[in-house]
Protein backbone atom coordinates (compact mmCIF):
# COMPACT_ATOMS: atom_id res chain seq x y z
CA UNK A 1 0.00 0.00 0.00
CA UNK A 2 2.76 2.49 0.80
CA UNK A 3 4.13 2.11 -2.75
CA UNK A 4 0.80 3.35 -4.11
CA UNK A 5 0.80 6.24 -1.66
CA UNK A 6 4.36 7.19 -2.63
CA UNK A 7 3.46 7.11 -6.32
CA UNK A 8 0.33 9.18 -5.64
CA UNK A 9 2.39 11.74 -3.73
CA UNK A 10 4.83 12.00 -6.64
CA UNK A 11 1.95 12.47 -9.08
CA UNK A 12 0.46 15.14 -6.83
CA UNK A 13 3.81 16.98 -6.69
CA UNK A 14 3.99 16.91 -10.48
CA UNK A 15 0.43 18.21 -10.74
CA UNK A 16 1.23 21.00 -8.26
CA UNK A 17 4.17 22.11 -10.40
CA UNK A 18 1.98 22.19 -13.51
CA UNK A 19 -0.70 24.17 -11.68
CA UNK A 20 1.87 26.66 -10.38
CA UNK A 21 3.18 27.14 -13.91
CA UNK A 22 -0.38 27.74 -15.14
CA UNK A 23 -1.03 30.33 -12.40
CA UNK A 24 2.23 32.11 -13.26
CA UNK A 25 1.27 32.33 -16.93
CA UNK A 26 -2.22 33.58 -16.04
CA UNK A 27 -0.76 36.18 -13.66
CA UNK A 28 1.62 37.44 -16.34
CA UNK A 29 -1.27 37.84 -18.78
CA UNK A 30 -3.69 39.45 -16.34
CA UNK A 31 -4.07 43.22 -16.41
CA UNK A 32 -6.57 43.65 -13.58
CA UNK A 33 -4.69 44.21 -10.28
CA UNK A 34 -7.33 42.34 -8.28
CA UNK A 35 -7.05 39.31 -10.56
CA UNK A 36 -3.26 39.45 -10.31
CA UNK A 37 -3.50 39.56 -6.51
CA UNK A 38 -5.83 36.56 -6.43
CA UNK A 39 -3.53 34.60 -8.74
CA UNK A 40 -0.59 35.54 -6.53
CA UNK A 41 -2.43 34.18 -3.48
CA UNK A 42 -3.38 31.00 -5.35
CA UNK A 43 0.23 30.53 -6.39
CA UNK A 44 1.44 30.89 -2.79
CA UNK A 45 -1.14 28.36 -1.65
CA UNK A 46 -0.03 25.84 -4.28
CA UNK A 47 3.62 26.38 -3.37
CA UNK A 48 2.77 25.59 0.27
CA UNK A 49 0.90 22.47 -0.85
CA UNK A 50 3.96 21.37 -2.81
CA UNK A 51 6.17 21.77 0.27
CA UNK A 52 3.75 19.68 2.32
CA UNK A 53 3.59 16.99 -0.35
CA UNK A 54 7.37 16.85 -0.58
CA UNK A 55 7.58 16.50 3.20
CA UNK A 56 5.02 13.71 3.12
CA UNK A 57 6.89 11.97 0.32
CA UNK A 58 10.17 12.27 2.23
CA UNK A 59 8.62 10.73 5.34
CA UNK A 60 7.04 7.91 3.34
CA UNK A 61 10.31 6.99 1.66
CA UNK A 62 12.42 7.25 4.83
Amino acid sequence: MSRKIIESARQAISAELELQDCYRRMKNQATNPKVRAILHDLLLMEEMNEVLLRSLNKNLTA
